[in-house]
């Protein structure tokens, strides 16, 4: 009897877990773009942050899954800490949703919606009608196996024993917390083990008494997900984890003082509900709206607090655009202003890349690689924002000078982007050389390091005439263009020479070629550039 009992209820289990992550996954793949929208119109204020985690959560029914992401978001520089911490305290909010759901009698509602489910996925031609139906079977499976876990456990409704060892839990509070705590992390998944909860609590098998402390230590467990997620990240993504672990260990803290020491216990049961399923839930969802009321005010001693435990700086570079208002798209003179900061700013994230780049070939240090790629992925995402932006200020009534710069700022974009691939094929050909042991001779090193140079004052001339609006600085790039040609003319028939006589070995002078290549293409889209913005009136 017992071993079919436990078969049934492990059965149940894997198939509500199974339900959560097709449910999730279907979910995220539907709303993918609008949680990048969400994502993207972060605003200043905290308390948005917090609103994003419970809709996002809402939206893709996994407070893990929000939490890693999170992480993720953090790792690449799309977010800060301060807006990290709010979406996963607003996280903990939208995954009580999934509680409350199966907290009611949903036993004939499981194959009515595979059903459908099933009609949406092989009918549909379109992913959306395909993720739909994906989503409706794994919400029916996630039904089912909470119908199968109830009837599995029908039987030891008159079980002494185990009754009496679940009221242990009421007892001794800390057994429960431990017990939530270990079974979360166990099954990676809160809504999991609020379902086998509430599965219990259905057949008359636990008091909402002994599920209380077990519900608080499913809250820490949970972030165990993120935690896991954030080994090998930035410093910035494991303060934004090990800050989920604080928030919901206080929480935690917070609520077991007010049931144990100041006796609120059955003050609170009485105001969640009469049955103990929705006893449950409704705890959960009030013990996390509570905590992050409680909590959320001290968001800024929770940043404090964990860049003290983790100390240091992060080299990811922020990628989102920072001056690009929509507000101002509604006056397109203003809108352009701020897409010329944004191009500034990507501009010196091109020059640090170059310098970083060519200094690789000099120093063996990995971190060098980990800035270079990060500053063109930032690039890359930044570049997007601005096009993105521009389309949109394209769209409004433009006089020929405005329509003519906004044309300009779109060609010194994309001129900014492919100065950042050359950067990046540059770090690529410092790495070849390094892993074939290749070296270059003294001629050829002298020759690179003046031809970096020239590039290199071009970019500064560049950079100052952006930030000057300086057109004489404009008009000297032209110039240094001329000569770095001239240099790279010239290195190429040196090098030609080399090869000859043998002072060269033929792969790492391709290496070399490949590299002074690169500085010439970033020399001509800097002088195109510049020409941009000598026309931009």
């Amino acid at each position: 009897m017992y071993f079919k009992i436990i078969i049934e209820l492990l059965g149940g289990l894997a198939l509500f877990i199974f339900g959560i992550n097709r449910l999730s996954t279907s979910l995220r793949r539907i709303a993918s773009n609008k949680i990048k929208s969400i994502i993207n119109i972060l605003t200043k204020r905290s308390w948005s942050t917090l609103l994003v985690g419970v809709f996002t959560t809402m939206l893709i029914q996994s407070s893990s899954a929000t939490s890693v992401m999170t992480v993720g978001f953090v790792n690449a520089g799309l977010i800060t800490l301060r807006q990290a911490i709010g979406i996963v305290m607003g996280a903990n909010i939208g995954t009580t949703v999934t509680a409350q759901i199966v907290s009611f009698k949903i036993d004939m509602l499981s194959y009515p919606i595979i059903i459908i489910g099933f009609l949406f996925y092989f009918i549909g031609k379109r992913k959306r009608y395909k993720n739909t139906g994906m989503a409706l079977i794994g919400l029916g499976i996630l039904f089912l196996g909470m119908t199968v876990m109830k009837e599995a456990l029908a039987p030891l409704r008159d079980n002494e024993i185990f009754k009496t060892f679940l009221l242990n839990f009421s007892r001794n509070p800390f057994l429960g917390v431990l017990a939530g705590l270990l079974l979360t992390t166990l099954l990676q998944s809160s809504s999991a083990t609020i379902g086998l909860l509430i599965a219990l609590a259905s057949q008359g098998l636990i008091p909402i008494e002994a599920a209380i402390p077990i519900l608080l230590g499913d809250n820490i467990g949970t972030c165990s997900t993120a935690l896991i997620s954030s080994i090998g990240t930035t410093i910035t993504a494991r303060r934004t984890a090990f800050s989920h672990l604080m928030f919901n260990v206080f929480g935690t803290i917070i609520f077991a003082v007010l049931l144990y020491v100041f006796r609120l216990q059955q003050l609170i049961i009485g105001l969640t509900g009469s049955s103990v399923p929705h006893q449950i839930a409704n705890m959960h969802t009030s013990f996390n709206i509570i905590t992050a009321l409680i909590l959320f005010p001290s968001i800024g001693l929770f940043e404090k607090t964990v860049t003290r435990l983790f100390p240091g700086k992060d080299i990811v570079v922020h990628k989102n655009a920072l001056f690009l208002d929509t507000r101002l798209i509604q006056t397109p003179a203003l809108a352009l202003e701020q897409v010329k900061k944004e191009l500034l700013r990507i501009s010196k994230i091109s020059y640090e890349m170059l310098n970083l780049a060519i200094q690789r070939l000099y120093k063996k240090e990995n971190i060098i690689e980990e800035k270079v790629l990060d500053m063109e992925s930032a690039v890359d995402s930044i570049t997007e924002d601005i096009v993105l932006y521009l389309t949109k200020v394209s769209q409004k009534s433009l006089n020929s000078t405005a329509s003519r710069r906004l044309t300009n700022l779109l060609h010194m974009a994309y001129g900014v982007e492919r100065t950042a691939d050359h950067c990046e094929s540059i770090l690529y050909l410092t790495l070849v050389k390094e892993e074939n042991k290749m070296s270059f001779s003294k001629n050829a090193t002298e020759e690179l390091e003046a031809i970096h140079s020239k590039t290199d004052n071009m970019f500064k001339t560049l950079i100052s005439g952006l930030e000057n609006d300086d057109q004489i600085k404009f008009e000297q790039c032209e110039k240094l263009e001329s000569e770095l040609d001239e240099m790279v003319k010239e290195a190429r028939i040196n090098h030609l020479k080399r090869l000859r006589s043998g002072q060269c070995m033929h792969l790492s002078g391709v290496v070399f070629s490949d590299i002074i290549l690169h500085l010439e293409r970033i020399g001509d889209l800097l002088h195109g550039i510049s020409k941009n913005m000598t026309e931009k009136n």
